[in-house]
C-alpha cells in the first residue's frame, strides 16, 4: 500500500516540476529578450545608453570608462572612474573606496554604486581581464596608440616594453600598455594613457567593421568580456560601436583632491560628486543635441586670466574646465586685478561652443573679443572676476 501512495505521489509531482521547467525557461528567455529589446529600444528612441568598461588587473579593476553614448547618433563621451574614488556607499552605508565593493565574479554591486553616485543609468558593464583583454586585441589585428617614448629597462616596469612614437599594439603589448598607463607620473597623464587605451580599442572596431558584419567573427569578439549583456545583445552593441565617431569622442575624467583614507591614496571627488554629476549630465545633453557644433567642445581651447587677484583662481578654473573636457591651453594674469564680475570672449565665433563653456560657470557678461590686445592662445578667453567663488559665477 505504501509502495502504491509513493507512486502516486511521484507522478503527481511530475507536472508540477515539468510546470516549473517551463516557467524558468520562459523566465530566461524573457529576460534575454527584455535585455536585447532594451538596447533596441534606446536606439529607436534616441537615448543615451551608459556602458561601463571595466579592465581588471588581478582581479581588481584598475581603469572603468564609462561610455555616455547616442547609438543613433554615432556620438559618444568616455568619463573615467577611479577605482579609488572616496564615496558613501550606499550598499555598505560607509565612506570607502568604491572598488571595495567590487567583486570580479559579478561587478554589478559596483556598477550600481557608480550609476547611483553619478545619478545616471548604467545600463549594463563590460569586464575585461588581462586574457580576454589580449585576445580581443588579437582578433582585431592590434590596436594603434601613440606612446611617447619607449618603454624599456624600466627598474618600476619590469614586465614592460613598448616602443615609442606611433605604434600597433598587438594582446600582450595591451596588456603592457595597461600597466604603463598605471605607472603614469600624474593623476591626468594615468588618465589621459587610460582613456587611450578604450579610444584605440572602439577606433579599432571602426576599422574592423567589415568582419563585425560576420556572424561567427562578431560571436569570438563579444564571448570575450564578462557582462550582464546576453551574447546576442552584446554583438548587437559591437556591430554598433563600429558606427562611432572615434574621431570626436569627448574624454573627461572626476577632478578632486588626494587623502589618505584607510591607509592608502584616495581621491575624493571637489563638491561631493556635485561637479562630476553635472559634467555627465551636461554631456548627455550636448551628445543629444542635433546641433553638429555642439561636438566641437571637444577640440575647443581656452584661455584663463585671472582678474580678480584671488591667488590660485586660474588654476582652480582649469581644473573645473579640464573635467569637461575642454583644453586649457594658458593660464596667467589679466592686466589688472579689478574685475568685479568675469568676462568671456569669443575669438572663433563658435557660438554653440562658446555657449557650452559659457554655461559651465553660468557666465552671461560677454565681451568685443576685437578688444583684446595681442594674439590669442585659444578659442576662448576667460578674465576670472571678483564675482567666480572657484565653481561659478555668484550674480550675473
Amino acid at each position: 500500500m505504501s509502495d502504491l501512495k509513493s507512486g502516486m505521489l511521484k507522478r503527481s509531482a511530475l507536472p508540477l516540476v515539468f510546470i516549473f521547467l517551463v516557467v524558468a525557461m520562459s523566465a530566461f528567455f524573457v529576460a534575454r529578450l527584455m535585455q536585447k529589446g532594451t538596447v533596441e529600444t534606446i536606439i529607436k528612441k534616441d537615448q543615451p545608453m551608459g556602458i561601463l568598461f571595466i579592465f581588471e588587473k588581478d582581479k581588481k579593476p584598475v581603469s572603468n570608462q564609462l561610455l555616455i553614448w547616442y547609438p543613433s547618433r554615432r556620438k559618444a563621451a568616455i568619463m573615467d572612474i577611479p577605482s579609488s574614488m572616496g564615496i558613501i556607499l550606499k550598499s555598505a552605508d560607509k565612506m570607502s573606496s568604491i572598488d571595495s565593493v567590487y567583486d570580479s565574479r559579478n561587478p554589478g554591486k559596483f556598477v550600481k554604486e557608480i550609476s547611483d553616485y553619478l545619478k545616471f543609468p548604467i545600463n549594463g558593464w563590460l569586464a575585461y581581464d588581462e586574457k580576454s583583454l589580449a585576445k580581443t586585441v588579437d582578433l582585431l589585428e592590434g590596436i594603434q596608440i601613440f606612446i611617447p617614448e619607449p618603454v624599456m629597462n624600466n627598474e618600476a616596469l619590469k614586465d614592460v616594453s613598448l616602443p615609442g612614437g606611433a605604434v600597433v599594439l598587438d594582446g600582450e603589448k595591451a596588456g603592457q600598455y595597461l600597466s604603463y598607463a598605471l605607472a603614469a607620473d600624474s593623476y591626468s597623464e594615468e588618465i589621459n594613457r587610460k582613456q587611450k587605451m578604450l579610444v584605440s580599442l572602439l577606433a579599432q572596431f571602426a576599422q574592423e567593421s567589415d568582419i563585425l558584419d560576420k556572424h561567427s567573427d562578431v560571436r569570438l569578439l563579444a564571448q570575450e568580456p564578462r557582462s550582464n549583456f546576453s551574447l546576442v545583445t552584446r554583438e548587437e552593441l559591437f556591430r554598433h560601436f563600429a558606427q562611432i565617431d572615434v574621431d570626436m569622442i569627448i574624454t573627461q575624467f572626476i577632478s578632486g583632491s588626494f587623502r589618505t583614507f584607510e591607509g592608502r591614496k584616495v581621491l575624493f571627488p571637489y563638491y561631493d560628486g556635485e561637479l562630476a554629476r553635472d559634467v555627465v549630465s551636461q554631456t548627455a545633453k550636448a551628445l543629444g543635441t542635433e546641433d553638429a557644433n555642439s561636438m566641437q567642445k571637444s577640440v575647443v581651447s581656452v584661455e584663463l586670466l585671472n582678474g580678480s587677484g584671488e591667488k590660485g583662481l586660474a588654476n582652480s578654473a582649469a581644473t573645473l574646465f579640464e573635467s569637461y573636457g575642454y583644453q586649457v591651453v594658458s593660464i596667467g594674469n589679466a592686466p589688472s586685478f579689478d574685475y568685479a564680475k568675469t568676462v568671456m570672449y569669443d575669438n572663433d565665433g563658435d557660438k554653440a561652443a562658446f555657449q557650452q563653456v559659457a554655461n559651465v560657470i553660468n557666465c552671461k557678461n560677454f565681451g568685443d573679443a576685437s578688444a583684446l590686445p595681442g594674439l590669442r592662445k585659444a578659442n576662448i578667453t576667460v578674465i576670472l572676476g571678483k564675482d567666480f567663488n572657484g565653481r561659478y559665477c555668484v550674480g550675473q
